[in-house]
This record gives C-alpha cells, structure tokens and sequence, in this order.
C-alpha cells in the first residue's frame, strides 16, 4: 500500500525518527505521506493505552488525513483508541485545559469555553460594561493583554503609544469572568502552557499517553502552541514531526508565527525538504516560485497536468467583477473543465469582496443586528439559514444550543449543558424536541423582520412562552446579506467562492484570485512587490500564494488597475 510513495516521502515515512521537520511545497502530498506515516506506526503499534496523537489546524485538515488514512492504507479502519487525531486546539481542551484548567483560573469548576467557535458571547452594550470584549481579548506568551480581534469602538493606545485605561478596565474584566470559569479558544491555549509549566506532573503524563506527536500544517502555530509543543518535548516526547511551509502561514491575526517552525528547522537539524509539486502544471509551480522562499521552483510531477499549456494570467476588473468572474469561468470551459464547487473556486481576499462578486448588497459599516437581551435569537437565525443551505449539522447544532440558551436563560450553552440535557431527557426525545423548532421555523428566503414575524407566530402556535428580537435597523436585510461572509456557507454558484482562508489545503482545476489594491494592512500590493524579498516574509503576500497555488491548470489573477496588472506580472515573471 506504500508503493506510490517518493523516494523522498519514503524517507519521512520510514526512516525518520526523534525530533523533525517536513517542509512541504505547496501540492507535494504532504497529507497524503502524513497519513502513510500514521498508517505505518499504527500497524506497528503494541501499546493499549498509550498512543499517537495527530492534529492539525482546522476540522477540514485533520479530516482529510483520516480519510486518506482510511481509504489509501488501512482498508476503512478509523483512527481510533489508544490514538487521537483532530485539531491542536481540541487536543489542547481535552488533555490539558478542561480537565486541569481550574487548577490555575482559580475557578472552582470546570472551564467553559465561550467565543466562537464553541458558544456566541453576549453581553450588555453599555459602554462601561468591559466584559462585552472578553472574546475579543487574550494573553500573549508573556501573560500580557492582547487582541484577537479587532476592536474599533475604544483606544487601545494612547498617543505616546502606551496603553490606555480602556485596557486596564478590559484586563480586570476579564480577571473576573475567568475566575468564574470562562474562556476563549486562545485563553485555553494560554492557560494551558501554564498548566504545563507549573505542574510538570500533568506535562509527563501526557507525554507518557501520547509519547508520539505529529502536527500537520505547524508553520500556523503561534508562540503559545509552540510553547506547549516544547514543554511537552522537555518532558519525555519520544517523537514529535511537524509538517509545514512557512510560505503558506496565513493567520499571523490569530497568533500564527512562521518563525517558529524556520527555527525547528535550523534547531532540530534533522528536516526534509518535500518539493515534488503533485497538484500544478509546470507553468503555475514556475510563476508562483517568485512569491516563494524557496531556492527552486517545487518541480511539477503530476503527468496529467505538468505540460498543461495555459499560463497564468492577470486581468483588470474596474466594477465590473461578475462579467470577470463570467469571462473566468468561459476560460475554464475553452479549457475542458466543467464548473462545479470541485473544480472550480473564485477566491477574495477580504470578506466585503462577496458582496460585489455575487451582486448582494453589502449592510453599511456599524449596524448591530443582535438585541443586547436577547441571547439566542442570533443562534436561532443562524442555524437555520445553515440548515437551509445544505449544512444541516451546522444548523442543528446552532438551533439545538438556542434552545438551551432560550430554556434555561444563559448567556452560553457549553457542551456540558447540553449532555445534561441529553441525560435528563434520554438521547431520542432531546433530537426530536431541536428537530421540532427546526421544523415550525420559517424558511430564511426572506427579510429578517418577516423572519422574525413569523417564526413568533410559529412559537405562539406551539405555546412556546419565548419570543425572537433583533434591533429595527435590521429588519429590512436579507440573510444573505447577514451571513453571507461566513465561510461555512454555502452560495448557489456552480463554482466554489470564498475568501483564501476558506480554501487552504484544497485543490481545484481552476482558481480565480481577487485582489483589490490595497492589502488588508492598507499597505499597496505594487509598493509589496517591489520591497519586500523574499515575498514570504509579509502575510499579504503569503495569503496570495496560497490562493494562487490551489489550481492545477488554470490561474487567473484579478487586479483593480493597470498599474497593478503590470506589477503582478513582472512579480510572477509572467511571458506576455
């Protein structure tokens, strides 16, 4: 089952062992020798109750390993017991944070998660009330307050550049709510480093249940990760392989730092360089190698596409985006691939962009849909626009949290409330009560206010004592318009559209990339182009690379001027 390896991922596969690095080429199979290398420890596996845990990043990731796993090298076995695979981050809460994170938040219960992606943080809108920006807020490395997310509504800084009182009164805030057993995604990554740090007695006997450790897509992690990878090296991981490009590290906003994975490679010593490109066709490999740090262009090895003829291309679109998007896709067809959201993607960079490309009218800057009593309305609007979109496990779950939320009156429902509710309910009767709402909510093909209307009118039928708010100001939009910037959502297009973080890791036939002028730094991709060498050393430019090396025959690039056409183009040393 190992004979299509390379010679070279034989060697990752076989023959590595103890600390290394796997620097992965975008396109190289880096998921596929990932998997191999999990299906060959596992068969030779001895242990009952020590294992293997493989993470990655996102749910998409992690997923796609143990697919490959289970269809190319174990016969549909699933990764199961004495071994983990799933995200760093539900690793992190089910090893290290939930059970122990009381011992340093100074709670005297279990931890909740709240923030997305686990529960929607509701708050009082006064302007006093600090707690409102508790998800939006964490710890750096050194235990300092920082964002996670953007904050327009105070100053952060002073005009000398020091802090202002704002985050002093953010910081006790949060104080506070931790102490009552709170957390965001990024307080429990903190939270636990320090556990690790302060009780070396959990660090080992974590590394004695998982004395083997792989994370996938490593160029994403962030110091705090890092660090708890380190502590867990220092106290008896037997092996540890990161697998990663630190070309293709785009979430610097959520703390990722591609420094960190460079630095294994110069520490460990022990890395492997994985540049066989098995997704694009030689012209491709060739124009994106100059937004690359690396010392050659990755060498395209898929024979069906490696003398595909169409070169990159860079068009101008001036306001008009969907007669672009329709020349892109006719560009497709000329080219024998047939449009599908398999196939085919229209990638942005910035959500806004969406609006434009699809023709839905975007909701001016500063309205606040969500009524600040009411906690589950959002929950409820959400998940059935999910559901109605295809995404029914999205939506169900979403629907089956406001029910809670709704019943018991919180402002969050953890995982913990809704396994009691199971409990007390028995497993049939609680699906059947969430499928119930699900089925007297009105469709979402409509304004929120008729939305609102009638699914209260729905409510009052079913005696349900409990009524659905939103601000007046939001009455007239559509979902769409509400929620047609999540990723998870699902357009009517016969291609794939979504922002370039949506896509990491796919492969598509033919990718359109939209760029607008200005980077999100608000920094002109021309001045980038010319002054930053390598590319890959600033997060605008790496985000466009990884949009760019999804495709394997067809790349079109979309720029709003002249001046940023010819930019590209010398940049991509395209041949006109």
């Amino acid at each position: 089952m190992f004979e299509t390896l390379s010679p070279t991922q034989r060697e990752i596969v076989f023959d590595k062992s103890g600390k290394f690095v796997v620097r992965a080429c975008p396109g190289s199979g880096k998921t596929y020798c990932v998997s191999a290398r999990l299906a060959r420890l596992i068969s030779e596996w001895k242990e009952d109750y020590t294992g293997i845990a493989a993470v990655s990043f996102t749910n998409v990731a992690w997923k796609e390993i143990e697919k490959k796993y289970e269809e190319e090298f174990s016969s549909n076995k699933t990764i199961s017991f004495p071994h983990f695979i799933g995200t760093l981050d539900s690793f992190i809460n089910q090893f290290i944070f939930l059970p122990f994170g009381h011992l340093v938040m100074q709670c005297n219960k279990r931890p909740t998660l709240v923030g997305e992606p686990h529960n929607s943080w509701y708050y009082n809108s006064n302007r006093a009330d600090y707690s409102k920006y508790f998800d939006k807020c964490s710890f750096d490395i050194n235990g300092h307050l920082i964002k996670i997310a953007q904050i327009t509504d105070i100053k952060w800084k002073k005009k000398d550049g020091t802090l202002s009182q704002n985050v002093e009164n953010i910081l006790n805030a949060k104080k506070a709510l931790v102490a009552k057993g709170f957390a965001n995604q990024s307080d429990a990554n903190y939270f636990a480093m320090k556990i690790l740090e302060l009780f070396p007695s959990i660090c080992h006997a974590i590394t004695l249940r998982f004395p083997t450790l792989i994370v996938d897509e490593a160029q994403d992690t962030s110091e705090v990760q890092m660090r708890i990878i380190d502590l867990l090296a220092a106290n008896g991981l037997n092996e540890i392989m990161l697998v990663g490009d630190p070309d293709q590290a785009i979430f610097e906003w959520n703390g990722a730092r591609p420094a960190l994975l460079n630095e294994k490679i110069v520490h460990w010593g022990n890395s492997v360089p994985l540049n066989e490109n098995r997704r694009s066709s030689k012209l491709i490999c060739d124009s994106t190698f100059y937004l690359s740090s690396l010392p050659a262009a990755s060498i395209s090895v898929n024979e069906e596409v490696v003398d595909c003829e169409y070169q990159p291309t860079v068009v101008v679109y001036n306001n008009n985006l969907p007669q672009v998007v329709t020349g892109f896709l006719a560009e497709c067809t000329a080219n024998g691939i047939e449009p599908s959201d398999k196939t085919v993607s229209v990638l942005y960079r910035g959500k806004g962009m969406i609006n434009e490309i699809v023709g839905v009218q975007r909701i001016p800057f500063g309205i606040n849909h969500w009524h600040n009593q009411n906690k589950f309305t959002k929950d409820f609007l959400r998940g059935k626009y999910h559901y109605d979109q295809g995404d029914f496990k999205t939506g169900f779950k979403l629907i089956e949290k406001a029910i809670i939320k709704m019943k018991d009156d919180v402002t969050v429902c953890s995982e913990e409330m809704i396994d009691k509710s199971i409990e007390k309910l028995g497993f049939i009767k609680h699906r059947t009560i969430v499928s119930n709402y699900i089925r007297i909510l009105p469709d979402t093909n409509t304004s929120l206010g008729n939305w609102i209307e009638a699914a209260n009118a729905a409510f009052a039928s079913k005696n349900i004592q409990h009524t659905l708010q939103i601000n007046s100001d939001s009455n007239n939009f559509s979902f769409a318009q509400i929620f047609l910037n999540e990723d998870d959502i699902v357009t009517e297009t016969n291609y794939r559209i979504g922002t370039v973080h949506s896509v990491k890791g796919e492969t598509f036939d033919a990718t359109l990339l939209i760029l607008k002028e200005r980077a999100a730094n608000n920094s002109k991709y021309v001045n980038l182009l010319a002054v930053i060498n390598p590319p890959s050393d600033h997060e605008e430019l790496r985000i466009a690379y990884v949009g760019m090396t999804r495709p394997r025959k067809v790349l079109m690039l979309a720029v709003p001027n002249e001046v940023c056409r010819v930019a590209w183009v010398n940049k991509l040393n395209i041949q006109q």
